[in-house]
């Protein structure tokens, strides 16, 4: 018994998670949360429930409509990617079945930004851009002016993670101070995918 219990423990986050629904019925006030929503920078490693992150994913980027997402991206494009960083690996959110899919086990979270907060904190997130869907077609293409709309969808999803973090007590931050070329070879990206961002959100330090 105590064998199988420790099983499932470890297995938790040690492979693909099957999110449950999020619970996009429930929370605060708009203007409550908005009057709520501020950036922190001390976070206790506490973990959140599973509820939680799956609310917080699909705040950031997940389905709201056939084909249409939470947060826009310019011309419909949707050619931003969330990676989320926990304790146990690295995932990559899939919305179409809200999910969340492994892509390597172990504790990377100091990988996802240079802030010393983020290697402890229980939850961050990636914000990268595939610019194969932006309609760029060679790496050598990409400038700065192509990944202009991808800068403004991050921050509408982290936006939408700040307001969800503040409806649940939650503490947050989003933060442009990310190794781009280490989270490249981390999160194996190919030339035609850029990391933009990182967002943090974890219990408030007491």
């Amino acid at each position: 018994m105590f064998l199988t219990l420790f099983l499932l423990a470890h297995s938790a986050y040690s492979q693909n998670i099957e999110l449950p629904a999020p619970d996009n019925s429930g929370g605060i006030p708009l203007m409550e949360a908005l009057n709520k929503r501020q950036s922190n920078r001390a976070f206790s490693s506490q973990a959140l429930s599973l509820q939680d992150v799956s609310d917080l994913c699909w705040a950031a980027w997940g389905f709201n409509r056939d084909d249409k997402r939470t947060a826009p991206s310019s011309q419909n494009k949707q050619e931003m990617e969330l990676y989320v960083f926990l304790e146990k690996g690295i995932y990559k959110y899939n919305a179409e079945q809200h999910m969340l899919e492994l892509l390597k086990k172990g504790d990377f979270r100091k990988h996802a930004g240079l802030q010393d907060f983020v290697a402890t904190a229980p939850l961050n997130f990636v914000y990268v851009s595939d610019l194969s869907k932006a309609g760029v077609e060679r790496p050598e293409d990409i400038t700065t002016e192509s990944l202009i709309p991808s800068h403004a969808n991050s921050g509408f999803m982290a936006q939408n993670v700040y307001l969800t973090a503040a409806s649940k007590n939650l503490g947050c931050v989003i933060r442009a101070w990310v190794d781009a070329d280490d989270l490249h070879k981390t999160l194996n990206l190919n030339p035609m995918q850029k990391a933009l961002y990182g967002q943090t959100v974890g219990y408030r330090e007491q």
